[in-house]
This record gives structure tokens, sequence and C-alpha cells, in this order.
């Protein structure tokens, strides 16, 4: 393959969707060339030009991801010396894939992982694992639709988007609904911090003497997750979403090393592929229906990461729909492996008295029968150092969309300047009060669920798979397919909805079953 000819399979992996190449490119590498010390940057070679006129006419070239990949192989062409680019495109580009696919992988571990073990006890082994997949395939689509939704409409901010397509009060809604879900994480998330350090019983990581639950969570959110929430720009948090999202693989490896121990002691317990014909979801007509299906928003808050995709694609330089697609499916094996496994192990290893947070299961007398004294007080660090630190990674990456979304339903307009850290730091204070007020975390999660988690996950991004124009060169088969999966996406959302509201205001709630 000779030069031009490499050239040419390189830039042709940046074709998108949406802008037009511009008439005067010589120009605009003139202009851009002193950018990286290039001289003389006036030749463009014949195999550039035929692909840049056929972009123009058709209007698929996306000006921002093509021209970055044209300057920085001038050097093949450039009259009179080799220039080579600072930093290679590839290089650079592979860097950020990674770090998107970390951060979207952590959005999605979060706080609604506590609740797995018991919804496994619950509806059984063989039940959990159909909802799991379900929920990721609906969440592959969801993020899929958006990804396309941005690349057609040349807009990244999910809010924006949705404006695009539905209009303005679809923008308050989907504003309304970043709002609950991002403060109602955070609270949550800040619960959890508070019993993982404070505990009851002498069961957290802190001694009484560190101070009371207020004092610690006060010192933890000035310390620790005031610097965090204050950047700006997600992919600076590879490095902390790595680190999240290794607690979570670790932890699960954990779980698999007890559940074989157990195993090995005969000291598993009975686990059921079903649900128990003595519990609520079986044999009680419409209320077994709606318990079962009442679990599906705790499952879906565990999956939510739509608002986190925008920022992913802001942050990347260039990106194609299948390259944004391979990132999320990959986010979503990990996820959803590391869901069921701690699911399954906690459920084998503490049996159907698991409790609803995972986390107090796992304590030094629980785990005695299993490891020896020492092994069982650092297997209770363990977890809940690493839980502790994936927790603190979520911060960011729900505070961004939830200041936005705040900053756009009130003024319309983006969040900059000394007002951002103003919303930043203001926010925080009132997720740190309201963590202190609110003692349960699981009737929040089935409301979140069933109200912003079913709009931001599920209507949302069916409605842009129904409103997202069809280009030319698009088959019909597939704009007609997506428009079936916008439906479906739709139509599910609203089911989980409505079943979660009946659960939560018209029946008991089922976590409370042994």
């Amino acid at each position: 393959m000779d030069a031009a000819t490499e050239n040419l399979s390189l830039l042709r992996m940046y074709i998108g969707p949406r802008n037009r190449f511009p008439l005067k490119l010589s120009t605009w590498l003139q202009q851009q060339s002193s950018a990286l010390r290039i001289e003389r940057a006036t030749s463009i070679p014949k195999a550039w030009e035929e692909p840049a006129v056929l972009a123009r006419k058709q209007g698929q070239l996306c000006m921002n991801l093509f021209y970055p990949a044209l300057l920085l192989q001038l050097h093949h062409h450039v009259q009179g010396k080799e220039v080579t680019a600072p930093v290679s495109l590839h290089e650079q580009h592979a860097q950020s894939l990674r770090a998107a696919g970390a951060n979207l992988a952590k959005a999605m571990l979060g706080v609604g992982l506590l609740a797995l073990p018991k919804v496994t006890s619950l509806l059984g082994i063989g039940t959990t694992l159909i909802f799991l997949a379900f929920i990721a395939f609906l969440t592959y689509l969801s993020l899929h639709y958006c990804t396309v939704a941005s690349s057609r409409t040349g807009i990244v901010h999910y809010s924006d988007v949705v404006r695009d397509q539905t209009g303005l009060f679809g923008q308050t809604l989907l504003d309304l609904s970043l709002i609950i879900n991002g403060a109602g994480v955070l609270i949550i998330a800040l619960i959890v911090i508070g019993d993982i350090l404070v505990g009851s019983d002498g069961q957290g990581l802190l001694s009484p003497a560190c101070g009371d639950r207020s004092t610690v969570l006060a010192v933890v959110t000035v310390v620790l997750i005031a610097p965090l929430v204050s950047v700006t720009r997600l992919q600076t948090l590879a490095g902390a979403s790595v680190l999240g999202v290794a607690a979570i693989v670790g932890w699960s490896l954990l779980t698999l090393l007890l559940f074989i121990i157990a195993g090995t002691n005969d000291q598993l317990h009975h686990m059921a592929w079903w649900p128990s014909r003595k519990s609520k979801f079986v044999g009680h007509g419409f209320e077994s229906a709606v318990q079962v299906i009442a679990t599906l928003p705790v499952i879906l808050v565990a999956f939510i990461c739509q608002m986190s995709l925008q920022g992913v694609l802001r942050d990347l330089q260039y990106v194609r729909d299948r390259q944004v697609d391979k990132i999320s499916s990959t986010a979503l094996m990990i996820t959803v492996i590391s869901y069921a496994a701690i699911g399954i192990f906690s459920y084998g290893v503490f049996g159907k008295n698991v409790s609803p947070d995972v986390l107090q299961s796992f304590t030094v007398d629980a785990l005695e029968p299993l490891l020896s004294q020492k092994l069982a007080q650092a297997a209770f660090v363990a977890v809940r150092l690493g839980f502790l630190i994936s927790l603190l990674g979520t911060f960011p990456l729900q505070m961004t969309p939830l200041r936005d979304a705040l900053w756009k339903l009130l003024f319309r307009q983006e969040l900059r300047g000394p007002g951002l850290w103003l919303v930043t730091y203001l926010l925080l204070a009132g997720v740190l009060m309201a963590a202190a007020w609110i003692e349960s975390i699981w009737e929040p999660l089935v409301l979140i669920g069933s109200t912003a988690g079913v709009l931001i996950a599920l209507i949302f991004p069916g409605l842009l798979a129904i409103q997202t124009p069809e280009l030319l060169t698009e088959p019909l088969g597939a704009h007609r397919w997506r428009q079936v999966g916008g439906v479906v996406l739709v139509f599910v959302g609203l089911v989980i909805g409505v079943f979660g509201l009946i659960r939560v205001f018209a029946f008991r709630d089922p976590f409370g079953e042994g």
C-alpha cells in the first residue's frame, strides 16, 4: 500500500454523517499549519482532494473529526521538509477511547449494585439473569440511539438533543429528571459512604473517636469530594474511573473466592432459580406481577449512564458511531458480569437473609466461618474501602449532568465561569444536608428508577430514535428498525414506571422479606 492510499484509508475512518467539508481546503490548512510548525503546507495530494469533494457534495464528512487527521498526516506530502506531529493521532485516539470506556463503565457501577444480591435472593438466579440481560440490552439500544441522534444533529449535550428533536417541553422534563436522578444518586452515595466509614455497632472503618456521622461526612465532602466535583473535563478522571472499576471487579473476585470456599466446606446456602411460591412474587395475581416488575427500576438505576455518554462524546476528538457502540458494549459487559457475580455469589454465601444493603452482610462475624479472623478482617476492610473508592468516582460523573441540567432549566444557557463553581458547591452542600436527614436508600432507589430513571434511560432515547431524521444514504430497513426500537423503549419505560409507582404507593416493600 503506497503512502497516498494509506492516508486515504486513515482519513476515511473519520467520515461522519453531519457537517460539510469547506470549499477552501488549502486556505484552512495554511491557517492551521503553524500549530505544528509546518511551512509551505500548500500542496494537497490528489488522493485527498477527491474524497474531500465527494464529502462536500454529500454532506457526510464531519469537519471537526476529519481535519486533525488530515493535518497530522501532512508530513508525507509537505514540500521540502519532513514534518512529524507532536502526538500520534492513533495514540491520542486510543487513549481517548480507553478513558471514555472507563468513565462509562464507572457511571454504571454505582449504588445500584448494593441491592442486587437481595434482588437475586427474592427473584432467584434465573429471573435475575434474565432481568439483567434485558435491562442491559435496552441500555445498549438507548445509548446507540443517543449516539445516532448526536451524530445526525451535530449536538452533543443530551438535553439540547432532546430539545432539538422533541421541543422545549421535552427538554424541561428531561432536565427535571436529570436533577432528580443526579441529586438522588449523590444523596444515596453519601449515605452509603457514611455507612462504610461510621456504620453501626462498630461496623465502620473509622473508630467512634473520629467523630459522629455528620462530622465524618462533612470532612469527607470538603476534603475528598469537593476537589473531585470541581473537574470540568471527564477525560481527566479516567484514572479515578479505572480505579473505581478495578475496585468493583476486585470485589467480584473476592465474592467468587468466598463462594468457592463455602462450596468446598459445604457451607453454601440453598439457592433458588425462580421466586419462592411462599413470597409475594408468586401466586398473588396482580400484586405478584407488580412486585416482580417493580424490581426492574432498582436494576435500571444501576445502568443509568445516558447523561454521562454525552460528556464522553464531548471529550472525544475523533470517534465514529461504531466506535461509541463498541465502548458502550464493553462497558455494559463489564457491568453485567460484575453485577451478576456479586449478586449470585453473595446470595450463595449469605443466603436469603442477605441484607438489602449487601455491605451490611460483609461483616467480620459473617466471614469468620469461611476465613480466619485476620483474613475476615482484611476482607471486611477491602470490600468497604474498595467500594468507598468506587463511590468517590461516582460524584464527578453525576455532578456534571446535575449542575448542567439545573442551570439549563433555570436560565437556558450553558454553565460557565465562576457560576459553575458556585452551583457545584451549593449542590454539594444540599446533598450533604439531605444525606444527614434521609435514612433509608431503598424507597428512593425505586422512586428514582420509576420516574426519572425510565425517562432518562428509556423514554427519551426511544423518542430520539423515533424522531431522528433519516439519512439519504441510510437503508430504509435500518430507519424502520430504529423506529421500532424506539417504540419498544418508550413502551417498556412506561410499564416499568407505572408498576414501580404502584408498588411504592399500594403494596408492601419486598425487601423486607426474608
